[in-house]
């Protein structure tokens, strides 16, 4: 979201909320976070950014989770979980500033998630560098945003609907996105940030628009088999899912 200013972060929430299709996409979101987390289980983890459900409610093998959230009303949802036990930490405020740095004290972290978050605020930058002075060594920092090269968008390009695939859509406009990513620039902002690379890829896949997508679902001209079997689309075009992801460690 934008944090740039609490208001921002007020008007992103509501849009957030009232956005259907969009806990579609968080869902799948969540899953390849969560494949990667169960792969390299790691047991101390940041979570920059969680939206109405934090990865701690699916994730049970961490010692410490510590969520930074900017929305009053993401940390108030998310505190009522009944995983919310000692082990979990939940700081309201803007990743960076002084006084979650503060609260953060240092770092120590196995894994920091920064998902979906990026290619919505005014200047990211920061905030990748902030995550750089949280890690160590062997820490690893997953990074996802939306893709500008989903197959949806190129099908768009192509039928004349869309005049660049670098345009924000009016969904990105709604949720207040400052711009658009391919994996090539994903790539080439975390290694700008000081980070290598170890795996990249693409997630999930959609035929449509949020809008467009939600209308066939409530038609019943798809239903969730279809929409899973076009989560493994990916596969077969890995560049065009409608999501795109890297995990890397500082160099």
């Amino acid at each position: 979201m934008k944090t740039d200013t609490l208001e921002n972060t007020e008007l992103y929430t509501k849009a957030y909320l009232a956005d259907d299709y969009e806990k579609i996409n968080v869902k799948y979101r969540r899953k390849k976070v969560l494949e990667i987390l169960n792969q390299r289980k790691p047991k101390r983890i940041l979570e920059v950014g969680c939206g109405t459900k934090s990865l701690f409610d699916f994730y049970d093998a961490f010692e410490s989770f510590t969520v930074v959230e900017p929305s009053s009303e993401f940390c108030s949802i998310i505190g009522r979980s009944p995983k919310g036990t000692e082990k979990v930490r939940i700081i309201n405020g803007f990743f960076g500033s002084e006084e979650v740095r503060h609260k953060l004290n240092g770092g120590g972290y196995d894994c920091i998630v920064i998902s979906s978050l990026i290619h919505e605020v005014p200047d990211y930058e920061p905030i990748l560098r902030e995550a750089k002075s949280l890690c160590d060594e062997n820490t690893f920092v997953h990074v996802n945003v939306p893709n500008e090269n989903s197959f949806h968008l190129l099908w768009a390009l192509e039928a004349g609907l869309i005049q660049r695939l670098d345009t924000l859509s009016e969904t990105g406009k709604k949720l207040q996105r400052s711009r658009t990513f391919n994996l090539e620039k994903l790539v080439r902002a975390v290694e700008k940030a000081g980070f290598a690379v170890q795996e990249k890829g693409s997630y999930a896949f959609k035929l449509f628009n949020n809008e467009k997508m939600l209308r066939l679902l409530n038609e019943n001209v798809i239903d969730g088999n279809l929409l899973d079997a076009l989560n493994r689309l990916p596969k077969l075009f890995p560049e065009n899912g409608a999501e795109i992801f890297v995990n890397c460690k500082k160099q």
